[in-house]
């Protein structure tokens, strides 16, 4: 059984057993309606125990992680809203803001799930760490279930309020720091998986079909390998394009594919799908090509730098989706299998997607805790307690502009249709 399915199956099992035990009046099990709410005594143990262990500078590390991530974020934030300047509203789709397995279609329910599950698990398990470490005790821990996990938490006890603000900053830092960690370890080990991958053969990749043309007609389906035409290799897209443009419509050629079938196919004429008159005469076979020596490296992001790994690990959702079907067709199996590799791309995107999203300067969210805290300990060293109140004015206004940005991509092409003439 794949990994992602026999995690889902696991999760759906645990909340059945939850419900029961909820219902039959477990007091570790608070139900709300359909969501219960998991108290776990061993996670707690769990927390404590890793507490123990002291690396040093983590806190710093972790601290300054948060600050560089959080410009970083602000950037690409600012970066999508100029973007969406040229988008259309079909192109700008709501849903696609969201990462929730099954609200975005982007993202596949399964290994979607699990790298949610692991995501916010990690997430909660390194708040709880900061605070123990911190000397502040922890009233609860758990997971918030609704079929599936959709959240972890931590309770702290009410000495949490009176802590430092550098204790909160140690602890409201620790979260994304602990997500951003994670993705760069799970892009490393998928970089070891995807290490020895290579092409099936040596052709160019066919992604889709179009629907009547002669290759649909022929038998080519999308996860085929073409390695020739008329004798003419195509190990490259370039190689495949040059030989198509040479042909002319009505032209019968023979495509050889990598798993050894050789078909004859008679060409159409171009124009006759493009309705573009420069067309007109071309043969035209009707697949969409993709080369082998490119796909691969340009829709999971292992072999680049750190920085370019997480620029390109966060947009390989728009593309990764329409691949990933091919992938084992096109390319041998890496160290793991295939599943392995997609669990740990999703672990890392939706750790990466958390991390970048609770390191922004907004309330509630980790970043503009950590960020009111960290202002308000400057502000009391340099203005006295009654600088507090400007801090909290200038927070205020970050989230503003930061919910400002978040929804400007989706908001900015719907009002530039409806005041464009």
């Amino acid at each position: 059984m794949d990994i992602s399915l026999a995690f889902l199956a696991a999760c759906i099992a645990a909340y059945a057993v939850a419900l029961a035990r909820g219902l039959a009046g477990d007091r570790r099990i608070q139900l709300y309606g359909p969501l219960a709410l998991v108290r776990i005594p061993a996670f707690q143990s769990f927390i404590r125990r890793l507490a123990r262990f002291r690396v040093p500078h983590l806190t710093l590390l972790a601290a300054g992680t948060w600050a560089a991530a959080m410009v970083a974020s602000v950037g690409m934030l600012v970066a999508g809203a100029i973007a969406s300047l040229s988008l259309t509203p079909e192109q700008a789709r709501p849903e696609y803001m969201i990462a929730i397995p099954g609200l975005n279609p982007l993202i596949p329910i399964t290994y979607g799930v699990m790298a949610l599950a692991v995501a916010v698990v990690l997430h909660e398990l390194a708040h709880g760490v900061a605070l123990v470490s911190s000397g502040i005790r922890i009233r609860s821990a758990g997971i918030a279930m609704l079929g599936v996990p959709l959240g972890a938490f931590v309770e702290p006890e009410g000495e949490f309020d009176a802590a430092s603000d550098a204790v909160k900053v140690r602890v409201y830092s620790s979260g994304p720091f602990a997500n951003l960690a994670a993705a760069l370890l799970a892009l490393l080990l998928l970089s070891q998986a995807l290490a020895g991958v290579t092409p099936v053969a040596q052709g160019v990749g066919v992604l889709s079909v179009r629907p009547g043309s002669p290759a649909d007609k022929a038998g080519i389906r999308p996860g085929d390998v073409i390695t020739a035409i008329d004798g003419n290799r195509t190990a490259s897209l370039s190689e495949f394009l040059a030989v198509i443009a040479r042909t002319r419509a009505g032209e019968v050629v023979r495509v050889e594919l990598a798993d050894g079938r050789v078909l004859l196919v008679e060409l159409a004429d171009r124009y006759a799908f493009t309705g573009v008159p420069r067309d007109r005469g071309r043969g035209f076979l009707g697949v969409e090509p993709v080369d082998l020596n490119e796909l691969l490296p340009s829709v999971v992001p292992f072999r680049a730098g750190p920085v370019e790994s997480f620029w390109r690990l966060l947009g390989a959702i728009f593309t990764f989706h329409r691949v990933a079907p091919y992938l084992p067709h096109f390319y041998t199996e890496p160290l793991g299998g295939w599943g392995l590799a997609y669990s740990l791309l999703w672990v890392a995107w939706m750790n990466a997607v958390l991390g970048l999203t609770n390191v922004l300067p907004a309330v509630p969210l980790d970043g503009g805790s950590a960020l009111f805290a960290a202002l308000r300990a400057l502000a009391r060293r340099v203005g006295g307690p009654r600088s507090e109140g400007l801090v909290r004015s200038l927070v205020l206004a970050l989230s503003v502009v930061t919910l400002l940005l978040l929804v400007a991509p989706v908001v900015i092409p719907r009002v530039r249709v409806l005041v464009s003439p």
